[in-house]
């Protein structure tokens, strides 16, 4: 499927912009105080640069289900039955992430955070254990949307072709190597590597979404105009 040029160049700048709103989430976390207890959290409720992290965050999954949109839709003539799995893995991604996320901000930290804050003692013990369920189901849902992102990554990795593709097949084929190497941690043995992956997620974040804006950018320059 031939895209025109605009197609192109929007996924870039939803690309360039995931990396700079998880370059604001970096920042968001080295200001932060560190976390304490679950009541300590729900006592104080969510700041207003978490508030705004943490939405940023979720609109981001929604803009991103555009651009896996374009990667796939480029890819379609040369692999369509790849590129349908692949794009259906992605979008489970995005959807998963942005109902996880909705829950957590709307549901979690704010609609919590101020029932503790007006509950007995006997009603916030009850509030404790709904927060620390959601997010043990949070862990486990984080699995198959994984999973999700890892596979569609790899389908990629392997059959993108045309100008500049090689780009993006690295970018999507250590997307992939991430994704399980972090799941094999996280699921398997572990989680014995979080320190690690905290301080090398960002710079990971650059590699992958920096290398998929730069081929988008270049098939904008490629592609013929709408």
């Amino acid at each position: 499927m031939t895209l025109a040029r605009p197609h192109f160049a929007a996924a870039a700048c939803i690309a360039v912009a995931y990396i700079a709103i998880q370059s604001f989430q970096w920042y968001v976390f080295s200001v932060s105080p560190p976390e304490g207890s679950p009541e300590a959290t729900l006592l104080a409720g969510p700041s207003t640069l978490e508030l705004t992290r943490a939405s940023l965050m979720l609109a981001s999954f929604f803009a991103q289900a555009y651009l896996f949109l374009v990667v796939c839709a480029s890819n379609a003539t040369r692999a369509p039955i790849a590129s349908i799995l692949a794009f259906l893995g992605l979008f489970v991604f995005c959807l998963l992430e942005a109902v996880l996320r909705s829950i957590e901000l709307f549901w979690a930290t704010l609609g919590l955070s101020a029932q503790y804050s007006a509950a007995t003692l006997a009603e916030r013990s009850q509030i404790l254990d709904t927060h620390a369920t959601f997010y043990a189901v949070q862990h486990a849902v984080y699995f198959p949307l994984g999973l999700s992102q890892l596979l569609a990554s790899a389908l990629l990795a392997y059959t993108l072709r045309g100008p500049w593709s090689g780009i993006a097949r690295f970018a999507f084929g250590f997307n992939a190597v991430r994704l399980g190497l972090r799941m094999i941690d996280v699921y398997a043995v572990g989680p014995r590597f979080d320190d690690l992956y905290g301080t090398l997620y960002l710079p990971m974040v650059y590699v992958v979404f920096g290398g998929i804006a730069l081929w988008l950018w270049k098939m904008s320059k490629e592609s013929q105009p709408a």
